[in-house]
């Protein structure tokens, strides 16, 4: 899929596609929606390297409930892992509002996972799979 036919799926000018591309990084939310709108699911987990189950924190939401809880699986690993949002802010040189500010609006710029996985050494785990049907 080209990026002009991305931004036409998406109802957005060209423009912004470009941009996000150039970002290299865009909202949480708004790679759920493109996934959702080409007719896909995306979930994210955190765990350490180890290839127990065990270590790996994933939360699989219902269906229909995709954006209910976007973080769960961040706000899940710190605490599995014991991490402070405050230890996150400062390691990633933020304010601790800010942080906050992610679980309040449930939302995240998708670099901040994997910055938050390298300063802890956790994995990230993406999986997009087809959205199972509805009979």
């Amino acid at each position: 899929m080209s990026k002009p036919e991305l931004a036409h799926l998406m109802g957005m000018s060209p423009q912004n596609i470009f941009a996000y591309f150039k970002r290299d990084d865009m909202r949480l939310s708004f790679a759920q929606e493109v996934v959702d709108r080409l007719g896909f699911e995306l979930r994210f987990s955190l765990g350490k390297e180890d290839p127990s189950p065990s270590c790996i924190v994933e939360i699989e939401l219902p269906q229909g409930q995709d954006s209910a809880d976007r973080l769960a699986f961040l706000r899940m690993a710190l605490k599995y892992y014991e991490i402070s949002r405050k230890d996150v802010a400062e390691k990633l040189g933020l304010n601790y509002t800010g942080v906050n500010r992610w679980f309040k609006v449930d939302d995240i710029s998708i670099s901040y996972i994997f910055k938050i996985a390298e300063l802890y050494d956790l994995k990230v785990r993406t999986t997009i799979k087809p959205k199972s049907s509805i009979s």
